[in-house]
């Protein structure tokens, strides 16, 4: 037989956990959430009318402005996506340029749209501290302005057009790539050096042209960025191709070490030179031969 303790304890245990459900129904539909989401504060009671009533005076808005919320928050998943999936190599620009259009158009047509004379901004922004949909949109975006992706293109009537000089640069890209490809040789690198050096070259001074400072970081979009310091790598770390360059520059600085001695190499020689170096000693005995003849001369007198 159970004590009375037990009996006790087993009553309490029921009285407070019966009326609640403890299961999670993670199943929940939209209009569910939409329409009872003021549940958590007032469900006390038989008063389902009044519940009703009062969550659709303080949490309703039109169903427009829901639609067009819905389409917003699909574009930013996919724009975030799309960033992820292309973020090695960097091909943010070029993938995901579709995404961030409709992302952009989606908060505009969010901030502008009024239905019956309810503003759709006003509604989902600017409530509350968190701000949801301000944030999210402001940390999607900082990705895109950060890798200066629009700056790849020429935007005309808000429809992105690749910029010329990307093309361009692209297309000595892709010959740059497809020499390094044809002339592979894994014995040996100097195949591949001396075979695309013209198209390596041609291709990293154009980049150095596409931006003020030699890094490009500030202005160029980060996909050409990505691409030429790949290039680099390929270049210098895997053909180890700057070797090359190691011969003429041990003559420049043979030819400066040289000209830097010159001065010292001059005034060696002037100081330990035959006629020169006697040149003391012939001042020193002038000067004795007029000290005795003075002395004669004083005597004379």
């Amino acid at each position: 037989m159970l004590s009375t303790y037990g009996i006790v304890t087993r009553f309490y245990v029921l009285f407070f956990l019966y009326p609640y459900n403890l299961s999670v129904d993670c199943a929940v539909s939209e209009e569910e959430n939409y329409y009872n989401g003021f549940s958590l504060l007032y469900n006390k009671g038989n008063h389902e009318s009044f519940n009703t009533v009062l969550v659709k005076d303080m949490y309703s808005y039109p169903k427009e402005c829901y639609d067009i919320l819905q389409s917003f928050s699909q574009s930013a998943s996919n724009l975030t996506m799309c960033s992820i999936l292309n973020a090695r190599p960097v091909r943010l620009c070029e993938k995901c340029v579709d995404h961030y259009v409709c992302f952009r158009n989606k908060y505009q047509e969010l901030l502008k749209t009024v239905v019956n004379g309810t503003s759709c901004r006003s509604v989902f922004m600017s409530h509350d501290r968190l701000n949801v949909v301000l944030q999210y949109h402001d940390s999607i975006s900082a990705v895109w302005e950060k890798g200066n992706c629009n700056n790849c293109f020429n935007w005309t009537d808000n429809k992105p057009v690749i910029k010329n000089d990307i093309n361009h640069f692209i297309t000595l890209f892709n010959d740059t790539m497809n020499c390094f490809s044809n002339n592979y040789d894994p014995e040996n690198n100097n195949t591949v050096c001396e075979k695309c050096m013209q198209f390596y070259l041609q291709l990293d001074s154009f980049y150095a042209t596409l931006s003020t400072d030699s890094i490009g970081v500030d202005s160029v979009c980060m996909d050409i960025v990505d691409s030429m310091n790949a290039t680099r790598s390929i270049w210098s770390k895997t053909f180890n191709c700057c070797k090359l360059r190691i011969t003429p520059e041990i003559i420049f600085l043979c030819s400066a070490g040289l000209i830097s001695l010159l001065p010292l190499i001059f005034y060696v020689s002037v100081r330990y030179c035959g006629p020169i170096r006697d040149l003391p000693k012939v001042l020193k005995q002038s000067r004795i031969k007029q000290t005795i003849l003075r002395s004669v001369n004083s005597r004379q007198d």
